[in-house]
């Protein structure tokens, strides 16, 4: 499960491009949840990059989407 996070990721990314922003709120979400499940699995590292960059990456690409709620 956890070895998809950077498809996940782009593809929540190409629907933000595409402005649909339901999808990529859903793969986003869908992130989230695994990097949830790493952390408290103890996981540090995930596709090469740490647990907390992509933590990183997520929030941002949220942030940046205007998915967060007003």
């Amino acid at each position: 499960m956890i070895s998809t996070i950077k498809k996940m990721f782009k593809e929540g990314r190409d629907f933000v491009k595409a402005g649909n922003l339901e999808k990529a709120d859903e793969k986003f979400d869908m992130c989230i949840a695994q990097l949830a499940e790493a952390t408290l699995r103890g996981v540090t590292e995930i596709e090469g990059s740490s647990v907390d960059l992509w933590k990183s990456r997520v929030w941002v690409a949220i942030e940046k989407s205007g998915l967060l709620p007003d």
